[in-house]
């Protein structure tokens, strides 16, 4: 399905891109243009595809990358690309607005961090207050919820898609709350050095460790009696 995206046509006279060499305007453009983008200006793109829809090599393109990043325009971190202003040069309305939610709702933390002062900027008045300086998408959760969820993809891959998910996001507030973020990412560090242990119980996600926090608390105890009382093992 093809997309739309405005780019101004001041891209040319801009003091920062009509000094770049010809190859970093191509790769600039392409960052603002392939199919990969989202409303939000934050996706994921492989470098080998950057590679093979532009022609210049990948050694090429992490190194003008970096200098995308260092000059603060264009961010890439494990994958992803945050791009700065995005949202300014795009038609707003309520569909895209919802767009734009749900895109920052799965970004990663680290790309979202980086671009957060450029969102706070934003000119669109009517832009909601999802977007506000904790660069937590959805307000209503508790921020730290992020780090909850980023330790847990070190477990399970998919809970990079569960920064805007109401359940996962629901489960980290109440973890939050109950044990704090210390304790939480203690566990979810003990949970991934044990996963696969006899016994153990397997968890892969907030929503999980909520339901299984007695249990894990209990073969938490076994094994540290097991080990004659390891203070590395966390006492929940």
């Amino acid at each position: 399905m093809s997309k739309f995206r405005i780019v101004n046509t001041r891209f040319w006279d801009d003091n920062y891109t009509s000094n770049l060499d010809p190859v970093e305007k191509l790769l600039f453009l392409y960052f603002l243009t392939n199919t990969s983008t989202s409303i939000c200006g934050i996706y994921e793109i492989p470098l080998k595809k950057v590679s093979m829809d532009t022609g210049v090599n990948s050694d090429k393109v992490v190194k003008i990358l970096e200098k995308f990043t260092k000059d603060g325009k264009i961010f890439y971190a494990d994958g992803w690309v945050g791009i700065k202003n995005f949202i300014k040069h795009q038609t707003v309305n309520p569909k895209v607005l919802k767009g734009i939610e749900i895109g920052l709702n799965t970004a990663p933390k680290q790309i979202l961090d980086s671009l957060s002062i450029d969102y706070l900027s934003l000119s669109h008045s009517n832009l909601n207050s999802n977007l506000n300086s904790n660069s937590n998408p959805n307000s209503k959760y508790n921020p730290l919820g992020a780090d909850v969820i980023k330790k847990f993809e070190s477990i399970d891959a998919k809970n990079k898609n569960f920064y805007g998910n109401k359940t996962q996001r629901s489960a980290c507030d109440f973890l939050l709350k109950e044990y704090g973020i210390e304790k939480v990412l203690m566990v979810i560090e003990v949970i991934r050095a044990k996963r696969g242990t006899e016994f153990f119980p397997s968890v892969t996600s907030p929503y999980e460790l909520q339901n299984k926090w007695t249990k894990v608390g209990e073969a938490l105890r076994r094994e540290s009696m097991k080990n004659g009382g390891d203070k590395n093992i966390p006492n929940i």
